[in-house]
Formats: structure tokens, C-alpha cells, sequence
């Protein structure tokens, strides 16, 4: 009997915040739904998907940023909600160097991408990431993965990339 695998899904936080808090992250409304059909897939254990603990610290920031509430509930809806489905990997010394290398191969005067940017790619790099998902403008052209927007992601779950 032939197991299907499923696709992982590196995301960025601005995928979480989409959700979270869609008005502080600008996001295009095709976006937004993107982001909630992937969250949904991931809750129904459709996809696996990984991330990095700066999502949480990106997060964190956006809710002190715009004086929201409430982001203890939404870090233990991603720790403890998604548990099993949602890897949140710390940063750790490799993760920072190659991060710094991705910075250094694509951070430019017309293209300020960040260490987080380099952190979100490493992550995707090192777990062999079907899709890294970002609306960062940065991150989608990288050449390391595949990257897409969330609105890119289907409708249906025969149009999953693998």
C-alpha cells in the first residue's frame, strides 16, 4: 500500500498574521484567503508545515505595534493548537550563518533583505520545504525553493505543489 506525503509548507509570519491580524499586515484580501485555506489545510493535517520562533517574535511585535490584545492566545493557538502539524524550529548557530550567507547573496541597495528574510529561507532550505509561503516581496525571489504568495495556494487539495 503506497503512503501519500504530504507537502510541507515553510511559512513566514506575515502568513499567520494574515489571519491574525489582517488589517496590520496590508495584505491583498487574495492573500488573506490564501492564508486561511492553508491554515486550514494544516488544522485538518492536510499539509505539514514548519516555521521559525522569529515568527513568534514578528508577531509579538505587529500585536505591541498596533496595541492589540491578545497574543498570548494566538501563540498558544500556533504552539499548542497546531501541535503535531506545526514544527517551530529555534534559531540556532547554523540556522544564523547560513541566514547571514543568504543575506549577504541577496541583500542589495533596491533589495534590503533582512536577516529574518535570510532566517525564513534557511528554515525552508533546511527542511527540504515543498513551498516556502510569504507575501514578502524579498523571499519570493529567491532560487534556494519554490517561493509563492498564500493567495497562490488552491482551493482544493488536488492542486497541492509537492
Amino acid at each position: 500500500m503506497a503512503t501519500e506525503t504530504k507537502p510541507t509548507y515553510c511559512l513566514d509570519s506575515n502568513v499567520f498574521l494574515a489571519v491574525i491580524v489582517p488589517a496590520a499586515t496590508k495584505s491583498p484580501r487574495e492573500d488573506v484567503r490564501g492564508a486561511e485555506r492553508l491554515l486550514r489545510a494544516l488544522e485538518r493535517g492536510e499539509i505539514r508545515a514548519v516555521t521559525s520562533v522569529m515568527a513568534l517574535a514578528e508577531i509579538r511585535w505587529v500585536f505591541a505595534r498596533e496595541q492589540k490584545p491578545g497574543f498570548t492566545i494566538a501563540r498558544a493557538a500556533l504552539e499548542d493548537g497546531l501541535a503535531g502539524r506545526l514544527t517551530i524550529l529555534p534559531v540556532d548557530a547554523d540556522l544564523a550563518i547560513a541566514s547571514a550567507a543568504y543575506r549577504g547573496r541577496y541583500y542589495s541597495r533596491s533589495n534590503a533583505f533582512s536577516y529574518n528574510d535570510g532566517i525564513f529561507l534557511a528554515t525552508a532550505v533546511r527542511n527540504q520545504a515543498d513551498v516556502l509561503c510569504t507575501t514578502d516581496p524579498h523571499l519570493l525571489q529567491v532560487s534556494e525553493v519554490v517561493a509563492r504568495r498564500p493567495g497562490a495556494f488552491p482551493s482544493d487539495r488536488g492542486g497541492l505543489p509537492r
